[in-house]
């Protein structure tokens, strides 16, 4: 199958707007283990980080008083604040509000959540009727004929290199091609229903409506999650017509609730059914999904060098984490709320353990730290030597994280919500032990008044 199946029309000759690609990180995916990886859904969510860790309502008081995180140093974002933002809808309006109340956290923005304010910022001035996704989506093709032109580029490649294996590789890969094409171009594809997919997905946006705090919502949520309990873990023709009825009920408990009108339920649910009565739906194109899917095709490759020379040139498919082009791409298939919760996700506060809690780190106040969301995924359990390693100024950033506790209980905050300040003792005591005496953090301030004045 020739490469061209895949329409690119427009590609040359059209002005690309040149796009500054932000620092490498690493892929989270490798050679090793991409097999592992599902399908869609394993994508990125971006809910608004609560957390029910035991102990940590002190610390998360503090977070709408723009915490530096301890390991970029950025003022994070109260997520209480953001949660309440998009509950009222605010940022559905036009883009002359929306873009008032995101440019608040102006100072927080780095890379490529930095650049797309640039642009929406300048496009509301030119459009300030429109919301955020009509902005996006009225530039968002420029962007798509630059990530299609590299895109094309990897896949020539692989075709290439296919050409040179037996016809039984060929022809699979011919029809991932076909496929690829049809989800490139937003044309119905045919895609095998996955009762881990949805069950994952359901838990996903059950996530974000319990955030909210709506006790019917909540409620509805619990119901549909002990429903979908009942869909088997493989879909066969033994098991189909219950997961079919699995999926009505699903349905009509959703049309009877108070979450009816929820978009990301109802296109779950709808798309789910249309997968277990095999028809086709419009499925973007994931990088993730085709990396899965060219790997299971090799899988029993015999020459070892040809498979790796393979995934390697796969893993040359630009991602949102680094090209801007696929990031634009990416966010304007969104709405607005979603747009601004992309835009902001990265900086949001969030309770870090620095002892990571699943190398037995407790839930206590002296081992909570803040960090932005973005930061305290990255780091995961990494032990914190080797965390200073890949954030060599978090010594800086861990002093002026304790420089600012300490002016907050100076100017009564501590005393304000009930916060022992013993925390900021604590917290010194931590970052020494962790950090195996490279940080020895200076607190000399926080003794220059007593302890009960402010």
């Amino acid at each position: 199958m020739r490469i061209s199946a895949i329409s690119l029309n427009g590609v040359n000759g059209y002005n690309i707007v040149p796009v500054v690609q932000t620092r490498s990180k690493r892929d989270s995916i490798t050679l090793d283990n991409y097999r592992n990886i599902s399908d869609l859904s394993l994508m990125p969510t971006y809910q608004i980080p609560f957390t029910s860790i035991q102990n940590s309502s002190k610390l998360r008081a503090l977070f709408k008083y723009n915490l530096p995180c301890i390991y970029s140093g950025v003022p994070m974002i109260d997520p209480k604040q953001v949660s309440r933002l998009i509950k009222s809808g605010v940022f559905e309006k036009p883009s002359k509000e929306s873009v008032e109340i995101l440019s608040r956290y102006k100072d927080s923005y780095s890379g490529m959540e930095e650049r797309i304010m640039g642009i929406i910022s300048a496009r509301s001035k030119v459009h300030p009727d429109m919301n955020l996704k009509q902005l996006l989506c009225e530039i968002e093709p420029v962007y798509r004929r630059d990530l299609r032109k590299k895109q094309s580029g990897v896949f020539r490649n692989l075709q290439t290199t296919f050409n040179e294996l037996p016809q039984e590789y060929r022809h699979k890969f011919s029809l991932l091609m076909k496929e690829t094409g049809k989800r490139l171009n937003e044309r119905p594809v045919l895609i095998p229903f996955s009762s881990y997919e949805f069950k994952y997905k359901l838990a996903k946006i059950k996530d974000n409506i319990v955030n909210e705090n709506d006790l019917k919502s909540k409620k509805v949520m619990n119901k549909l999650m002990k429903e979908s309990k009942r869909l088997s873990n493989t879909t066969n023709p033994a098991t189909i017509d219950k997961q079919i009825k699995v999926m009505g009920m699903l349905d009509w408990i959703l049309k009877k609730s108070v979450l009816k009108n929820n978009t990301e339920l109802k296109e779950l649910i709808g798309t789910s059914k249309a997968r277990l009565t095999n028809k086709e739906i419009i499925a973007p194109f994931s990088r993730k999904s085709f990396i899965y899917d060219l790997g299971r095709i090799i899988d029993d490759l015999p020459d070892k060098k040809m498979h790796e020379k393979i995934m390697q040139e796969a893993f040359k498919l630009p991602t949102s984490n680094e090209d801007f082009s696929a990031y634009m791409v990416k966010i304007s298939g969104e709405n607005s709320d979603k747009i601004a919760s992309r835009i902001l996700w990265p900086y949001l506060a969030s309770v870090e353990h620095i002892f990571p809690k699943s190398e037995g780190g407790p839930d206590i106040m002296a081992n909570f730290a803040g960090a932005t969301t973005r930061e305290n995924s990255i780091r995961k359990s990494i032990d914190f030597t080797e965390q200073m390693k890949l954030r060599p100024n978090t010594p800086y950033y861990c002093q002026k994280y304790v420089n600012k506790l300490i002016d907050l209980y100076h100017e009564g905050v501590f005393e304000k919500n009930r916060i022992n300040p013993k925390y900021i003792e604590e917290f010194k005591d931590t970052i020494y032990k962790v950090s195996k005496g490279q940080i020895d953090l200076d607190i000399s301030r926080y003794y220059e008044t007593p302890i009960t004045g402010s």
